[in-house]
């Protein structure tokens, strides 16, 4: 028995539309996607700011979570520093770093 496709033209961009994103806003597993992990030399520290920055801006909803998935994007001496302080939001973090 073969099965015949019944639509031969390709998904519209609506439907190949990550299925997580909700109105203007990504999802939070696409997240990973845009903030790379932070090591700590000068020029990785303006593009991860630059890039989580961004990535606020499109996940508004969901700011306490993308604030606990950036903290774990950060490694090393970073983390390290990190680690001693309190700091309860992603502008003070980006005032630390």
């Amino acid at each position: 028995m073969s099965v015949e496709p019944t639509n031969s033209n390709p998904p519209s961009a609506e439907a190949r539309r990550p299925s997580k994103m909700k109105g203007d806003f990504i999802g939070v597993g696409e997240v990973h996607l845009l903030v790379p992990y932070l090591k700590g030399n000068e020029q990785a520290l303006l593009a991860f700011i630059g890039n989580v920055d961004t990535t606020f801006a499109l996940i508004n909803p969901h700011q306490d979570v993308l604030y606990k998935f950036v903290l774990m994007r950060i490694i090393g001496k970073t983390r390290t520093a990190i680690s001693y302080r309190i700091l309860y939001n992603w502008e003070e973090l980006k005032d630390f770093l």
